[in-house]
């Protein structure tokens, strides 16, 4: 299985004409060539090849973390040194900082001196409070935080608006690597001095189209991670045991060659079930035949995100809640899992409208609160469908439904590329079209994102939270990831999707209508609210508002409960097992091998 692959590396070191400049450029193909051979049965272990789940190609993101476009979401977990992690039971570690503590509204934040970028500059405490400012600065009168201080080289203090719970403060204390000073530091120091929001909102501007392209994060060395890329192409990176990183002697693997796992880089799944990467998705029962006997699961994350398809209350149909409750009723979730499992995803459909992940609802609502809720159908019910149909004024004339206004329904879907979304989309928008709701579905492929951060649709595959987080405000993030309804401040009435900032929900949980009793919200508030939430009763009182919010108005379909694991080449390597390390956190296999964990043996 891995015959010369250290040669792999050394052919790129040693030899003048695979430069660095010269192999960024090349082509999948050229690579290709240059790499037949190089993968096949020698006893040589020192390399340690994996795929990143959802990545695009290194050479088509970026690393601007303010910027969406093309933002190196699921690549940079690679290269950016991780500071904390929450967990499945509520608790936050971290083998970064030496202290975070809480007191009030106060969060002080004490960073180790071993931490450095791949170009040496040291990681301080002015990295966190630049990143942590410049996020504030853009918003401040929506942001829970009065402000960041340095206290020393080593310390920053965070201080809240108002008193904050401990749990949120420590689970959103992270940071401090993804924005190096040495880039940075112009922007928030024209923050300070920009004198007023329009100051401010020029400064964003600049700092929304600048990119920091791959080779420039290589070459400038803002990495930070055990491994530290030395070549990368359209198809793979390669990168070498970083030796000044404090894991280095954790470890004896020297190298490893990341691929991005998207249809139009590399061929993951053939690689997988050739016995060519040492580190893949977990394994299915219906895919074990298929893959080699060395290639063991690892571990199963059961608590990993969701998936929805958001709903833009710009479409004049979308608007009305009645058409919303007759799309969730036409469509047929078990068939839409099907699709989605097919690719070879841990998914089971969502069987309650809540916005959380149903493996937090006990915690933050309770089965009593649950159980009031609105049951919308799982499984298709055209009867259902009809009926809020006809309830909104709708009549279906030749197999196509047709608004009081005359006007039959236009939906432009958008999904990613991705076989695992495209898929599953296809059979959402094929229930609809049966239904008699046009619907014409359209694949984008590296702008996605792009495309959704401009509002370009009316239903939009999206993920409900891009990692497993155990806590209400991920879900309630109120951007993308979340269940968006803008910015607080905005003079507009509604957000960029149409919810408006201010609507009703019944007073009654699981009313289906507002009646005489309707209980005014705002949404976009309740989300900043959560975030700051100063006990878990505060927390748990404004999670179940707006879980009734979801559930009455459906902004929404959350329609899919993602888990996620890895398996492991256990012929060659040794893998943590649960009782030496904690894999229950965002990226379970790729932080293993990051941390050092993983070895020959």
């Amino acid at each position: 299985m891995h015959a010369n692959r250290y040669l792999v590396g050394k052919m790129i070191n040693d030899h003048s004409h695979l430069s660095r400049r010269n192999f960024v450029g090349a082509s999948a193909g050229t690579l290709a060539a240059t790499l037949a051979g190089c993968v096949g049965g020698s006893d040589n272990n020192t390399e340690f090849v994996t795929a990143f789940e959802g990545g695009r190609p290194p050479t088509e993101v970026q690393f601007n973390p303010w910027n969406a476009s093309n933002y190196a979401q699921t690549y940079s977990i690679y290269w950016l040194q991780e500071t904390l992690v929450t967990h499945s039971d509520g608790t936050v570690s971290t083998d970064f900082f030496e202290n975070v503590s809480v007191d009030g509204n106060e969060v002080t934040i004490e960073f180790s001196d071993q931490w450095s970028y791949w170009n040496g500059n040291d990681i301080t405490a002015e990295d966190y409070l630049i990143s942590a400012e410049i996020w504030r600065y853009q918003n401040p009168e929506a942001s829970p935080f009065e402000g960041h201080e340095l206290v020393d080289d080593y310390t920053v203090k965070r201080i809240y608006k108002d008193e904050v719970s401990p749990v949120i403060a420590r689970s959103n204390a992270g940071g401090g690597t993804t924005a190096p000073k040495s880039v940075f530091r112009e922007y928030y120091e024209r923050y300070e001095d920009a004198g007023g929001e329009s100051g401010r909102q020029a400064v964003t501007e600049d700092l929304l189209q600048m990119t920091i392209d791959t080779e420039e994060f290589v070459e400038e060395g803002y990495g930070s991670s055990l491994f530290r890329i030395e070549d990368f192409n359209s198809s793979e990176t390669l990168a070498t045991k970083w030796e000044d990183h404090p894991w280095a002697d954790e470890t004896d693997i020297e190298q490893i060659r990341v691929l991005p796992n998207v249809e139009s880089g590399t061929q993951v799944e053939q690689l997988e079930k050739s016995n060519e990467l040492d580190m893949t998705q977990y394994i299915t029962e219906s895919q074990r035949p298929e893959y080699p006997d060395n290639i063991e699961n690892i571990y199963e994350l059961s608590h990993y995100n969701c998936q929805k398809y958001m709903l833009n209350w710009n479409n004049e149909h979308l608007a009305n809640r009645s058409v919303r409750r007759a799309i969730i009723s036409a469509i047929d979730i078990p068939s839409i899992i099907d699709a989605a499992t097919q690719t070879g995803m841990l998914a089971s459909a969502t069987e309650v409208q809540t916005g959380i992940r149903e493996t937090i609802e006990d915690q933050y609502l309770g089965e009593d609160f649950v159980d009031q809720l609105i049951n919308y159908p799982v499984e298709a019910d055209e009867e259902a469908a009809i009926a809020h149909m006809e309830d909104a004024g709708y009549s279906r004339e030749d197999g196509e439904w047709v608004s009081p206004d005359g006007n039959t329904t236009d939906f432009t879907v958008i999904t990613q590329s991705a076989v695992s979304q495209s898929q599953p989309t296809k059979v959402f928008t094929d229930h609809l079209n049966e239904f008699g709701l046009n619907a014409e579905m359209e694949a984008v492929g590296q702008d996605y994102y792009s495309r959704v951060q401009e509002w370009e649709f009316d239903i939009a595959w999206m993920w409900h939270v891009a990692l497993p987080y155990w806590h209400p405000m991920a879900y309630f993030s109120n951007n993308f990831y979340g269940l968006l309804a803008g910015d607080v401040n905005s003079d507009s009435d509604t957000g960029p999707t149409g919810v408006p900032f201010s609507l009703e929900i019944p007073e009654e949980v699981g009313a289906r209508e507002i009646g005489n009793n309707g209980v005014e919200i705002n949404p976009a508030q309740l989300m900043v609210d959560l975030e700051a939430a100063s006990s878990e009763e505060e927390t748990i009182e404004i999670t179940r508002t707006l879980v009734q919010w979801v559930n009455f108005d459906l902004p929404a379909i959350i329609h899919l409960q993602e888990n996620r694991g890895f398996a492991g080449d256990v012929e060659n390597f040794d893998f943590p097992s649960e009782d030496e390390f904690r894999m229950d956190r965002p990226n379970p296999g790729p932080y293993a091998l990051m941390r050092g964990r993983i070895s020959t043996n």
